[in-house]
């Protein structure tokens, strides 16, 4: 997918954005992130330019500033 612009829970940002099987990887800047403060476990509606919105589970953040890889999921495992 590459960079492309974004709106993750009413924000605008640009992301650098992976497909994966579960979801999507995205790369953000850490101001970004801060500034949208979110956890894992957060469902949060994502909109990509020019696509429909859908509604994304934050699985996994991994801060390596001056970035954050956020990797979201459509559906989570729940234990038991």
């Amino acid at each position: 997918m590459g960079s492309v612009l974004l709106t993750l829970n009413g924000s605008e940002m640009w992301a650098y954005v992976v497909a994966t099987d579960e979801g999507l990887r995205l790369r953000l800047g850490i101001d970004d992130w801060q500034r949208l403060n979110l956890v894992p476990g957060s469902r949060v509606p994502m909109r990509e330019s020019g696509k429909n919105e859908v509604w994304l589970f934050v699985t996994n953040v991994t801060e390596q500033p001056p970035v954050v890889w956020v990797t979201m999921a459509r559906r989570v495992r729940v234990a038991g």
